[in-house]
């Protein structure tokens, strides 16, 4: 948990307490005379001692009771602890004062007075230290959240790679084998074009974003591997506006929705399959497919999409948007600029 730097809150919380005092009991009115002057010394010496003592016994307490759940005995303890301290100390500051200016006392009517101001005084210190501390837990069970949620996700996108990885080399494989025999040239461009797919699946990991520029170049030799396996059972139309290149998105997001159109549609040379890739005027990545869904389920818990969803959730980016019409299914994510997404760990 980061720290907060309490160094002002210790200079300035104890200064507008003695300001507040004086004021209220009317010792800057003229004429400043030596009774006055003395109020003042003694009014700065006691709550600045009543500022220490309470904040000595907040961090006491707070080593006792540390959690957010332990709220409760926190304030109960630092309240009791506080308020008998702070009493005693005003209590004692006011006799010493009206012994030193010859003044008479009731001990009754200062003790209720001061009992009152003791209160007032640790809500005020006390509220604010509680309340910094209250967001300090706050903050870091957001980050503990996060946390957690980061490494969900990358678990599900190593198991979705890990999905990728079998089935595709599988179909993969088995394309090559039967291209070795008739067309050896277009084996030996299939097989560097394997290479590099997995060269990026390999690599796609090392952080959480990729520029566009390398998802198209993946992509390319992505699609390259299908339309070899489908032939004219798979169209591609891809347009993508240069000024987008170096813009960013989580790696694999365009595998992941091209993937999901070619399980879940029919793929023939008398019904392709027509994929577009697209980006628009205000920064979306868009990726289209025609909607020929297959007649035997197939089983899916869409969790390729959750996972591009999620992550761009975690990223604090737009959401990301999902169309199904009768004829269509469209998927629009936003593209992320790169000072953009460095603000927000910055």
């Amino acid at each position: 948990m980061n720290q907060f730097n309490y160094t002002w809150l210790r200079i300035i919380a104890p200064a507008a307490l003695i300001v507040v005092s004086l004021i209220g009991n009317q010792a800057f009115e003229p004429p400043i005379d030596k009774v006055k002057l003395e109020l003042i010394f003694n009014n700065c010496i006691s709550i600045t001692l009543v500022f220490e003592a309470i904040r000595s016994i907040i961090f006491g307490v707070r080593k006792y009771f540390p959690a957010s759940h332990q709220l409760t005995k926190r304030i109960l303890f630092t309240l009791i602890f506080s308020v008998l301290t702070t009493f005693l100390i005003t209590i004692f500051s006011f006799i010493f004062h009206a012994w030193y200016a010859g003044k008479k006392f009731s001990i009754i009517s200062l003790s209720v007075a001061n009992f009152m101001q003791s209160i007032l005084i640790v809500m005020l210190i006390a509220g604010a230290y509680e309340a910094i501390y209250f967001y300090q837990l706050l903050m870091k069970s957001e980050k503990e959240k996060e946390g957690l949620l980061r490494a969900n996700l990358q678990s599900q996108f190593d198991s979705l790679k890990g999905q990728v990885n079998p089935h595709f080399l599988f179909n993969s494989l088995n394309t090559l084998s039967s291209l070795i025999a008739k067309d050896p040239v277009r084996a030996e461009s299939f097989v560097v074009e394997l290479s590099s797919v997995y060269r990026y699946l390999l690599k796609s990991n090392e952080g959480e974003l990729t520029t566009l520029k390398n998802e198209l170049n993946f992509i390319h030799s992505f699609l390259h591997l299908l339309k070899t396996r489908f032939g004219n059972g798979l169209k591609e139309e891809i347009g993508v506006d240069e000024k987008f290149l170096n813009y960013q998105l989580p790696p694999l997001t365009l595998q992941m929705l091209v993937e999901n159109a070619v399980k879940h549609n029919i793929i023939a040379t008398v019904r392709p399959l027509k994929l577009c890739i697209h980006t628009t005027e205000d920064g979306m990545l868009v990726v289209k497919n025609n909607l020929q869904k297959k007649t035997q389920h197939v089983p899916s818990g869409k969790v390729g999409l959750a996972n591009i969803i999620s992550r761009y959730k975690l990223l604090n980016q737009p959401d990301v948007m999902v169309n199904e019409t009768a004829s269509e299914f469209i998927v629009s994510v936003p593209l992320i600029k790169t000072t953009a997404y460095e603000s927000i760990y910055s």
